[in-house]
C-alpha cells in the first residue's frame, strides 16, 4: 500500500514543494514530483498580502495535482521570526496501580508539558518527545506497553505567533486545503539531516536561505536549542556590494551568474563575504547560553547557500572538527534537480513526520473497542492486547 505526502516549505520568496510516494511495504520514498514558485505575497511563512498569497499557493496546488488522484497528506514547513522554541517537561500520574502505560498516559504527559503561564499570543505548533522517565527510570524511549506508577517527559516545544498561524490557516481554507499539519522546518531537518552519531557527539545545523538563517543544535541525542536568524544570503550579497563597492542589484546579479575560479578578484571578495556571514550568524548563536554551554564539534550545512566554499571558513570560524554539506538519504527520485540544497527542508518534513508517525506507533497495535476491550480497560491491561 502506496501513500502520497505533499510538503510545502516556505522559504525566501519561494515556495518549495515536494510530492513524495511512500510505499509502506518496502518502506522507500519516491519523489514523484518538486516545485519551486515565486511568492510575492509571501515573507517565508508570514503572508504579506492576501489575494496574493492565495493566488500563488492555489498556483503550486494546481501543479501538483495533475501528478496526483489520490487524497493527500499535506505538511506545511515554517520559518521565520515569529518562531521560538522552548524546552520543557511534563508529567502524569498512572491512574491504578501497575497500570500499562498507554496512550492516553503519554498524550496527558505531553499536553501537560506546555506552560499554563504560555501567553495567548502564542500557538504551540509541536510537541517533539525527546524522553520519558517511568518511576525514576530515565532515557526511555517509547513508554508504551511499560508499567510504572510515574510518567515523565522531557519535550522540546515550537511556538508561533497566534496571528501569524490564524493568517496562512485562513489562505489554506481559501485554497480548499483545511486538512494539514503545521511543522517548523528546522525541528525536521535537525531530525532527517543529522546522522545518528552526530546527534550524539553534539552537532549544529545551519541552514542558510535567501533571507534567514535557521540553524538547530543537538547534544548527546537531544535536541536542546533552534534558532531563527532573521538574515541569510541578502548578508552576503551586501557583504560583496561593500567590498566591491558597487549597488546591491548589482552585486546580487554578479552572485547569480558567477562560476568560483573565474575571477581571482571575485573569488577573493567571496571568501571574505562568506566569512562576514558566518560571522554575523555565530554572533546571533551567542546570545544563547546553550549554544555557550555545549559549543558544536561538527556542522551541518544546508540551504541555498551550502555550498564548498563555506566548508573551510566554518571550521575556522566555528571551531568544528567536521563540516559537510546535508544531503536526503534513502531517496528515489524522478527529479534529478531535487537534489540540489534548496529541496532539503522540503523532503525533510516528510522524512520527519514519517518517521514521527512510526515511533508513535509504539509498541503495541490498535484494536476495535468491544466488551472484552471494557473489562481489560477497567483492569489496567487494555496496553497489553
Amino acid at each position: 500500500m502506496s501513500r502520497e505526502l505533499l510538503s510545502l516549505d516556505f522559504y525566501g520568496s519561494e515556495i518549495i514543494a515536494a510530492l513524495v510516494s511512500f510505499d509502506e511495504e518496502t518502506d522507500t520514498l519516491r519523489l514523484r514530483r518538486a516545485v519551486r514558485k515565486p511568492c510575492h505575497g509571501f515573507a517565508g511563512a508570514f503572508v504579506r498580502d492576501m489575494y496574493t498569497a492565495q493566488r500563488e499557493l492555489a498556483a503550486v496546488f494546481e501543479e501538483i495535482a495533475e501528478y496526483t488522484a489520490g487524497p493527500l497528506s499535506v505538511i506545511v514547513g515554517l520559518r521565520g521570526h515569529f518562531l521560538s522554541f522552548k524546552r520543557a517537561s511534563g508529567f502524569q500520574s498512572v491512574s491504578s496501580r501497575n497500570r500499562i502505560i498507554g496512550r492516553h498516559d503519554i498524550e496527558a504527559a505531553l499536553h501537560n508539558s506546555i506552560p499554563t503561564t504560555l501567553s495567548d499570543t502564542l500557538d504551540v505548533i509541536d510537541v517533539l518527545p525527546q524522553s520519558y522517565t517511568i518511576d525514576g527510570n530515565v532515557g526511555i524511549i517509547n513508554p508504551r506497553g511499560m508499567a510504572g506508577f510515574t510518567l515523565e517527559v522531557e519535550t522540546f516545544l515550537s511556538l508561533a505567533l497566534a496571528t501569524h498561524v490564524k493568517t496562512l490557516t485562513q489562505i489554506f481554507h481559501d485554497c480548499d486545503c483545511p486538512d494539514f499539519q503545521l511543522m517548523p522546518a528546522i525541528v525536521a531537518q535537525a531530525d532527517a539531516l543529522l546522522l545518528a552519531g552526530e546527534k550524539e557527539s553534539g552537532a549544529l545545523l545551519l541552514d542558510i536561505g535567501p533571507t534567514t538563517c535557521s540553524a538547530a543544535m543537538y547534544y548527546r541525542g537531544t535536541l536542546v536549542e533552534a534558532w531563527e536568524i532573521p538574515f541569510g544570503q541578502n548578508r552576503l550579497a551586501q557583504a560583496v556590494a561593500d567590498l566591491l563597492q558597487n549597488d546591491l542589484e548589482t552585486a546580487q546579479e554578479v552572485l547569480k551568474t558567477y562560476e568560483p575560479g573565474t575571477d581571482e578578484i571575485v573569488d577573493e571578495v567571496l571568501e571574505e563575504a562568506n566569512a562576514e556571514l558566518l560571522q554575523a550568524i555565530k554572533k546571533e548563536l551567542l546570545h544563547s547560553l546553550l549554544y555557550l554551554q555545549h559549543p558544536s564539534t561538527q556542522l551541518v550545512l544546508s540551504g541555498t547557500a551550502a555550498q564548498k566554499a563555506l566548508l573551510k571558513p566554518c571550521k575556522k570560524i566555528f571551531g568544528a572538527r567536521k563540516v559537510r554539506l546535508a544531503a536526503p538519504e534513502d531517496l528515489l527520485t524522478d527529479c534529478g534537480e531535487a537534489r540540489t540544497p534548496v529541496y532539503a527542508g522540503a523532503l525533510a518534513l516528510i522524512s520527519h513526520i514519517l518517521s514521527r508517525e512510526v515511533q508513535e506507533m509504539g509498541v503495541t497495535q490498535e484494536k476495535p473497542a468491544g466488551l472484552i476491550d471494557g473489562l481489560l480497560d477497567k483492569l489496567g491491561l487494555n496496553e497489553l492486547f
